[in-house]
């Protein structure tokens, strides 16, 4: 009598196991009001744009304050170290000041940097991204958008490894208090 085949699971790429046992990923999306609606000046992009319903959002309140005000939340939360930020357009930036012990956290020098004047000219950027990390080892990455499509979301915070819900509902309710959104959503 011949034996019944056994069946296997599809291999899964080897990469995709690893990933999920040693790293997760939190998305907290926030969507801010808006202050208008950039048409586009050529009407037949307009009307292409408008079929796709990819408009161009311009969010009330200056791109820095908002990233300030960003900052000063996380840092609240525990991310005190600024690892990499950067501007779009305009790319990677160095930290204002270099860091003093017993003075300030870095992602205190750069909250304060961006509300000076000196820092004025990155208002016209359309986005603001900074890699934070705590001396737990928790890590965020967390982008803030002044000019974005419609479909894009104001403000998106990464949290790296394996927030526990009290941290991830902790986080999602200091964003809220900063910001004041339309829409916030959390995928885990």
């Amino acid at each position: 009598m011949a034996r019944p085949k056994r069946r296997r699971k599809p291999a899964e790429p080897s990469g995709a196991r690893r990933t999920r046992t040693l790293e997760g990923r939190v998305r907290i999306e926030l969507d801010l009001p808006h202050e208008r609606l950039l048409p586009s000046p050529v009407p037949v992009l307009r009307k292409i744009i408008s079929l796709l319903s990819e408009q161009e959002v311009e969010e009330e309140g200056s791109l820095l304050a908002r990233a300030a005000e960003l900052l000063h939340g996380l840092g609240e939360l525990g991310y005190r170290r600024v690892d990499h930020w950067e501007v779009e357009p305009g790319g990677w930036l160095p930290l204002p000041e270099a860091a003093h012990a017993g003075r300030f956290e870095p992602v205190e020098h750069l909250r304060r940097a961006l509300q000076s004047p000196a820092w004025g000219y990155l208002a016209q950027a359309r986005g603001f991204s900074v890699r934070l990390s705590s001396d737990d080892g928790r890590r965020a990455d967390a982008r803030v958008l002044r000019l974005h499509r419609e479909r894009e979301h104001s403000v998106v915070l990464d949290l790296w490894g394996r927030p526990s819900g009290a941290e991830i509902r902790r986080t999602a309710e200091a964003l809220r208090s900063r910001f004041v959104p339309l829409r916030v959503r959390i995928h885990a």
